[in-house]
């Protein structure tokens, strides 16, 4: 996990200028930590944008890192990413927000190629805990008895996709390339108040997408759109 940064975010500040490759070490670490075959004429997945997003942690971190949790990921695309290519990375803090006991800085990303052409587009909401004195383990409410939750009901139309995989800490650690942080270590997670290894958002995200991916085919590379909100942490 990137370094975080000693000053809290601000609404309207610009992110730092990246680059990011697509190269075949990401791509076969997306597929081996998922525990999903890497098909070779295969476009790119649409979720491995979920990297460069998620860089720029240490930009955007409030200084209280205990507890921190994605709560929402929105994603629109244009056109599908190519391997061995390298893209340019910016962003901008859009808003803070109140959700009950946390501050949600969002903050959106876009990724362009080298002629400028913009490939896809994020609105990534990520949570940090307000009290910074709570120590011990972090507890989290069921979801459905949370005040004003929502019971969900199943939506006219034929159900697609389907997909159940059983995730590891070795896929885990191999999803994040070995590196050593809450969602990969069980020491370094138990720090930030929680009772194991946070399951990755990243990961959970990307298996949502890799379902879409095959309900839609390749008009979803060009033109899908994600807004998936995330309710409690996944363990090991």
């Amino acid at each position: 996990m990137p370094e975080p940064t000693t000053v809290d975010p601000q609404i309207g500040k610009a992110l730092s200028e990246r680059s990011f490759r697509v190269d075949a070490s990401a791509l076969d670490d997306y597929h081996n930590g998922l525990a999903l075959t890497r098909e070779p004429s295969a476009l790119v997945p649409t979720m491995l944008a979920g990297s460069p997003d998620n860089d720029y942690f240490g930009e955007i971190a409030f200084s209280n890192h205990r507890g921190h949790l994605w709560m929402r990921q929105e994603f629109e695309f244009f056109a599908p990413l190519e391997a061995g290519t390298r893209y340019v990375v910016s962003g901008q803090i859009r808003d803070i927000y109140p959700r009950r006991d946390r501050s949600v800085v969002q903050y959106e990303v876009e990724l362009h190629d080298a002629d400028g052409q913009l490939m896809l587009r994020s609105q990534h909401h990520q949570s940090f805990l307000r009290d910074r004195e709570a120590t011990g383990e972090l507890q989290f409410r069921d979801p459905g008895k949370k005040p004003g939750a929502r019971k969900f009901e199943l939506p006219a139309g034929e159900p697609f996709g389907g997909l159940e995989r059983k995730i590891t800490l070795e896929m885990c650690g191999e999803f994040f390339h070995g590196n050593a942080s809450y969602h990969t270590d069980r020491a370094a997670s138990k720090e930030l108040g929680f009772q194991d290894v946070v399951v990755g958002g990243r990961m959970t995200l990307a298996y949502a997408g890799h379902v879409l991916e095959e309900a839609f085919g390749a008009s979803w590379w060009s033109s899908g759109r994600l807004d998936l909100k995330f309710t409690n942490p996944t363990w090991p």
